[in-house]
This record gives C-alpha cells, structure tokens and sequence, in this order.
C-alpha cells in the first residue's frame, strides 16, 4: 500500500469512529476500509490512536472494539452536550434502577422491569457498565468503574441524584 492510501485509510477510519455511536469490531473496520489483512489494519489503529495521544479525545480498544473516547480529564465539563445517546430508554432505566438498588439481583430487576430487561442488562454489561455475577440461581448486578468514567462523576453523587429526583416526583403524587 502506498503513502498516499495509507492516509487515505487513516482519514476513512477516523471518519468511520466520528459517524458510529458505538465500538467497531475488527471485522466491520476491515469491511469499511476494503483492508482485508487485520495485522496491517491494526498497524493503522495504532498509528491513529499514536496521533490522537494528546488531544482531548483518544482512540481506545474496549471489549466491543475500538472508538474515540473523551478524555477522563474532560468528561466532566461536555458530558451534557450528549445526553448518553447511546443507551436506548429501556437500558437507561434499567441502569438507574442498578444505581438506586445496587448491588441487586437480576431477578429483582426483572420482576420491576419485565422480561426485556434481560437483554438490557445483557447489553449493559457488554459496554462495561455493569458487571453481572453468579448467586445461586440469579445473578448480583452492580456498577462498575466504567460506569463513573461514562457518566463523568462517582456512583454516589449520581445516586444522590437519583435519590432527589425520586423524592421529588413522589411529592408531586
């Protein structure tokens, strides 16, 4: 591959990290870019993830695949410029009941929620958000430190206010 078509596939993976929402596996960058060697595509990864080092986003490899990421010393200040778009309504309840409750047990999630939120705490926990163990014959949900980064603040000001918002709307009942 020539100078010229390596920037070119830099450029297209950039472009192809600001458009997507969510992490992209291997695979569906190899399909994208039209590389088909993956060791030649992850040279390119990581000279991407080399020039964006020092800005205020990074390129990061997660247990999904790879995406741009605002650095943590950031977070905190553009985190309300998008209000967790990603994470579809069902998911976001379900994680504010797993703030509130935590740790809690699936099945207790799922007696609140109904059954779909088995694929809501599947998906969940795929972005490392919440991690899921074993407990007899349920499982324990809890948070994780994924989930502050995400959100850009501790687990306990964010149930605080959960705690708040809560209060508030049982008063207005």
């Amino acid at each position: 591959m020539t100078d010229t078509e390596s920037v070119e596939s830099r450029k297209l993976l950039e472009a192809a990290f600001f458009m997507s929402s969510e992490p992209m596996s291997l695979e569906k960058l190899s399909k994208i870019v039209g590389i088909h060697s993956l060791g030649y595509l992850k040279q390119l990864l990581l000279e991407v993830e080399k020039e964006y080092l020092h800005r205020g986003f990074h390129l990061v490899q997660t247990s999904e695949g790879w995406m741009f990421q605002v650095d943590n010393r950031f977070l905190n200040r553009v985190a309300k410029l998008t209000p967790y778009s990603d994470l579809p309504e069902g998911q976001k309840r379900c994680l504010a009941l797993v703030a509130y409750k935590e740790p809690i047990k699936q099945s207790e999630i799922i007696r609140i929620q109904g059954n779909k939120s088995y694929a809501y705490i599947k998906q969940l926990s795929k972005k490392g958000l919440i991690k899921a163990e074993r407990h007899g014959r349920t499982r324990v949900i809890s948070l994780t430190q994924e989930f502050e980064r995400y959100f850009g603040k501790d687990k306990e000001s964010l149930k605080e206010k959960l705690v708040e918002k809560i209060n508030r709307q049982e008063k207005e009942i």
